[in-house]
């Protein structure tokens, strides 16, 4: 299931159109659906030691440092990073690989990936790293793209232009898979000026993203599959169809001592 394409290379292409219209507040789905589920269900990291891995230029990264958090932040494309310093220079980003950290073991107490560890080559790998670079009995939290909503058949329903059900297909296929997109609340005259996102991303099945946490020696903790509350949902119609299919899923895991398995 490993991936030949370089998705370090997908990045850096993708990053100054995904820099520019995020700040523009394109990210609707982040911005009010997976972000703030993932910031309530994050233990307090006021005065922790904490890794972001994959932090892209740096929004959520902020976010952590505004709760307190003593933040070191990675990235594997170079234009994300240099974004994410010049926001915000007291924060350490640092380009580098997240099947490859550049850190000693037990180094951090709290390790994030927001919407980040599915897009490496090999989430088993990464989630081996996240493991040895956070202490034991510390906390390790990521988002991915849900597996429901990232099959390889996957098509909307409308019922007089609304979206209402979903049919999926192939829920078991995984590996690598790329797909091409931007995102809907963009200016014409943004959407014009960027080709779309190339992204390959590694899927996987729920069962199959829990055993690779359990496998690492995490205990999962907590699990999350956010969803817009009515009243975002009424305010924010873009964002309703998380209510009908989940869209992200949200793990907790603390590090044992040892690996399980």
């Amino acid at each position: 299931m490993g991936q030949t394409v370089d998705t370090g290379a997908e990045w850096e292409a993708n990053a100054p159109a995904w820099i520019e219209m995020s700040r523009a507040g394109a990210d609707r789905y982040r911005d009010l659906v997976n972000t703030p589920a993932f910031l309530e269900a994050l233990p307090d990291v006021d005065g922790l030691r904490c890794l972001d891995v994959g932090c892209g230029d740096g929004h959520n990264t902020r976010l952590l440092r505004d709760r307190g958090a003593l933040l070191t932040a990675i990235d594997i494309s170079a234009t994300f990073i240099c974004s994410a310093r010049d926001a915000d220079p007291s924060i350490a980003h640092v380009r580098a690989d997240a099947m490859e950290l550049p850190f000693a073991d037990a180094t951090f107490d709290v390790v994030t990936a927001f919407m980040s560890l599915m897009d490496t080559p090999d989430p088993a790998v990464t989630l081996g790293e996240m493991a040895r670079v956070v202490q034991p009995g510390g906390c390790v939290q990521f988002s991915i793209a849900h597996p429901v909503n990232t099959t390889p058949l996957r098509t909307w329903i409308d019922d007089d232009g609304v979206r209402t059900w979903a049919a999926i297909g192939d829920y078991f296929v995984e590996g690598p898979i790329t797909t091409s997109w931007t995102f809907k609340e963009v200016p014409d005259e943004m959407r014009a000026r960027h080709e779309p996102f190339t992204i390959t991303a590694a899927r996987r099945t729920v069962s199959s993203w829990l055993n690779m946490v359990i496998d690492a020696g995490f205990t999962v903790d907590r699990v999350i599959e956010p969803v817009a509350s009515e009243e975002t949902a009424a305010c924010h119609p873009e964002v309703a169809d998380t209510r009908i299919v989940p869209f992200f899923l949200i793990v907790r895991a603390l590090r044992t001592s040892h690996r399980l398995r």
